[in-house]
């Protein structure tokens, strides 16, 4: 005989009974099971960089806040510098993607396949940042709009200090410089005021993020409106 389907009530009973079981300052425990908020939606045609930035950018504050409310957790820093550099490293090549496509619809030739191949093989902030500062100078925007904000292009120069490659908060141990095989990423004890950091990265993430992009989104708008007024008054 097979059992009879559990109705709502045993359904919540079962909620209850494991939130009475939930422990908070088990860190090995998740919360218990919320019935309405249990399906999350992923992928899809129109995914980009600036989606990913955005989760890896909540994440990492997320992680932060939790951070300073709770004090000094040593486990946490370097999955949250991790997390901000994805973010920023995610924004970058969406705002080059963005401001390349501008580019292109202003007549400057962009090939699609040498974009496609740098924003593939290169992990490097320096020079993300660098490409995104190219392609804000040749747009038709006026100072300071030309290129990121000193205050987030000095965040980034120090980022790429930490992380060239996207590796030093991925592992433990990482590539070092030819022939010298695997060395320790963090090799020296350090003390750091970890909350500033923090505030810097987050600060930068938000401002490519939002910043920059809401910069590029609103020029090429100007630009469809503009080849739309074209085309209206050819006819």
């Amino acid at each position: 005989m097979h059992d009879a389907p559990a109705d709502d009530s045993d359904k919540l009973a079962a909620d209850d009974a494991e939130a009475l079981a939930y422990d908070p300052d088990d860190p090995t425990r998740l919360p218990p099971r919320r019935a309405l908020w249990h399906i999350a939606v992923i992928g899809g045609p129109h995914e980009d960089d600036f989606d990913l930035a955005l989760g890896y950018a909540q994440a990492a504050d997320v992680l932060a806040t939790y951070w300073i409310g709770l004090g000094a957790n040593d486990a946490l820093p370097v999955p949250i510098y991790y997390n901000y550099r994805h973010a920023i490293e995610l924004a970058l090549k969406g705002n080059i993607r963005v401001a390349a496509g501008c580019l292109r619809r202003d007549g400057v030739t962009v090939p699609h396949e040498e974009l496609d191949k740098f924003l593939t093989t290169s992990h490097a902030v320096e020079h993300l940042a660098d490409r995104l500062n190219q392609y804000l100078g040749r747009l038709q925007l006026e100072a300071p709009s030309n290129r990121l904000d000193q205050t987030t292009q000095d965040t980034l120069d120090w980022l790429h200090q930490m992380d060239d490659k996207g590796q030093t908060f991925r592992y433990s141990r990482v590539k070092g410089d030819r022939g010298k095989g695997l060395v320790r990423a963090r090799p020296h004890q350090q003390n750091i005021d970890f909350d500033a950091d923090i505030r810097r990265l987050s600060a930068a993430a938000w401002m490519l993020y939002g910043g920059c992009g809401g910069l590029l989104d609103e020029y090429a708008e100007n630009q469809s409106d503009f080849y739309a007024e074209m085309q209206a008054a050819s006819y």
